[in-house]
């Protein structure tokens, strides 16, 4: 599967609770990161194949 290097711009209170749950997983907060990016985008993969996906026109 390809891989991409993205740089993503969060606000201080989200980079705070994705340190805290980096610390308690064990990761690094970009593990973290990349686990969420990956679950919203399998989310919006599944609403595409169900015609609910809201970037697309209706």
């Amino acid at each position: 599967m390809p891989t991409l290097r993205i740089e993503v711009e969060i606000s201080e209170e989200h980079l705070r609770a994705y340190e805290g749950e980096a610390r308690r997983e064990g990761v690094s907060v970009e593990t973290l990161v990349e686990k969420t990016v990956n679950v919203l985008l399998r989310e919006l993969e599944e609403e595409e194949q169900d015609g609910d996906c809201p970037m697309l026109p209706s």
